[in-house]
């Protein structure tokens, strides 16, 4: 008897859930123009392409600080094994300016005359 309930109230339950979807469905009040839509994702769009553009400079500049410190990775080393030493100094000096671009990495344009 209690399966029964059960299962008798599980299908009114999915009988009110499809007539209120199916209200919701038919209903327009709350319908959007196309002009509505097509103004909401110009404006998302002029608003997306700073933000990529920022996040490519950002990424080619951490390229950039990624490869400055691999190239001023110190790979001296010494050692000495029964006697024998060897040794290597390395003499590369890379040095990163403060405030400027990494390895010399220039991200913006000059502005140039239109008569060439």
């Amino acid at each position: 008897m209690l399966v029964i309930c059960q299962s008798r109230f599980y299908s009114d339950g999915i009988r009110v859930g499809m007539r209120i979807a199916s209200q919701l469905w038919d209903e327009e009040g709350g319908s959007v123009s196309p002009f509505a839509t097509v103004l909401l994702m110009t404006i998302l769009l002029l608003g997306l392409l700073p933000g990529v553009v920022t996040l490519r400079d950002q990424i080619v500049q951490e390229f950039g600080d990624m490869a400055v410190a691999i190239e001023t990775l110190d790979q001296s080393y010494s050692y000495s094994f029964n006697g024998v030493t060897s040794e290597y100094i390395d003499s590369s000096s890379v040095s990163d300016p403060e405030d400027e671009a990494p390895a010399g990495l220039d991200l913006t344009i000059s502005a140039s005359g239109e008569g060439g």
